[in-house]
């Protein structure tokens, strides 16, 4: 079932420092590991997108959105995601997350018009919110360029700042037991994990 009010954005612009390389093509299971993740937001939304570095070559021949502006942080991506959104929501999703399940994902959106009064909707693990498997509504975007423009970079403080639904851990486990679909890949022995 795919939703058609909220759309997917897949963060690829990212420097890959920890990785040594460029996650995004990094190889998982004979494909590079973003085309995992967008195989599964396409299964759930309307429309995936990339969000990519001005000067980067995306990693897949897909639609791309452009982050403009020097500041290399996630918050860049979702502002650019943000500008470029034509639904209720955008699904921002980052490109390392391999074991996504597209259970979790649903779940996940079938909140998003239900919470209609939040800013966001992100899963609540264990190390608190997960900023980069979440639904933002377009009406950040004021605040996020302010931050931006501040220097306040970090996500996590924008969801604890905003008005943000968190899905109980208990709730994220009934669809996925070890919360596999929150697991990223920044290094080469997560890969190897």
């Amino acid at each position: 079932m795919k939703l058609d009010h909220v759309e997917g954005a897949v963060l690829v612009g990212g420097t890959s420092s920890r990785m040594g390389r460029d996650k995004a093509r990094v190889e998982w299971n004979g494909s590079p590991l973003v085309k995992r993740v967008v195989d599964v937001l396409a299964s759930c939304v309307s429309r995936v997108r990339l969000v990519t570095r001005r000067d980067a070559e995306p990693p897949l021949d897909l639609p791309c959105i452009e982050d403009i502006r020097s500041e290399r942080a996630p918050i860049v991506g979702v502002q650019a995601a943000l500008s470029a959104c034509e639904t209720s929501a955008v699904l921002i999703a980052a490109c390392d997350l391999p074991e996504i399940n597209p259970r979790f994902v649903l779940a996940l959106l079938a909140l998003v018009p239900v919470q209609g009064g939040f800013d966001i909707v992100a899963p609540l693990g264990p190390n608190g919110h997960e900023p980069l498997l979440a639904a933002y509504r377009p009406r950040l975007l004021p605040e996020i360029e302010r931050r931006i423009e501040a220097g306040e970079l970090s996500l996590q403080s924008l969801l604890r700042e905003v008005n943000t639904f968190g899905i109980p851990e208990a709730v994220l486990r009934e669809l996925d037991p070890e919360l596999r679909s929150l697991r990223n890949v920044n290094r080469p022995e997560d890969l190897e994990a």
